[in-house]
C-alpha cells in the first residue's frame, strides 16, 4: 500500500505521524487489496480548534473515504480508521457475494 501523509496549516510531530501511519497499516489485516492511501491532517478554525483527519483508500474499482474529528490527531485518526475498517469489511463482503454469483 502506498501511503501519502499531508498536513494542512498545522505542524505535527513525527511521533503522531508514525502513529497515524501504524493505524492505517493495520487496515491491511481486513483487506490486503488496498492500492493507495491518502491522509490529510488539519485543524479546524473553530473556537475549540478540533483536529481533523481525512483519509481516502483506493481499492479495486472503488474509493473509500472517512473523516474523523477530535481534540487531537490520534483520536481523530482512530475514528477515521474505524470508519474505514467498517467500509472495508462491507466492501469485502460485497466482493465475495459477487464472486459466488459469477461462478454459478
Amino acid at each position: 500500500m502506498n501511503l501519502q501523509l499531508t498536513t494542512r496549516h498545522v505542524t505535527v510531530s513525527p511521533q503522531v505521524q508514525s502513529r497515524v501511519e501504524e493505524r492505517l497499516q493495520k487496515l491491511e489485516r481486513y483487506y490486503d487489496g488496498i492500492i493507495n492511501a491518502e491522509v490529510i491532517l488539519s485543524k479546524n478554525n473553530s473556537p475549540a480548534e478540533e483536529k481533523t483527519v481525512e483519509a481516502r483508500l483506493d481499492v479495486y474499482q472503488k474509493r473509500l473515504t472517512a473523516t474523523g474529528e477530535a481534540s487531537n490527531h490520534e483520536d481523530a485518526a482512530k475514528d477515521c480508521v474505524d470508519q474505514l475498517r467498517r467500509q472495508l469489511e462491507k466492501y469485502k463482503a460485497q466482493l465475495r457475494r459477487k464472486d459466488k454469483d459469477a461462478h454459478r
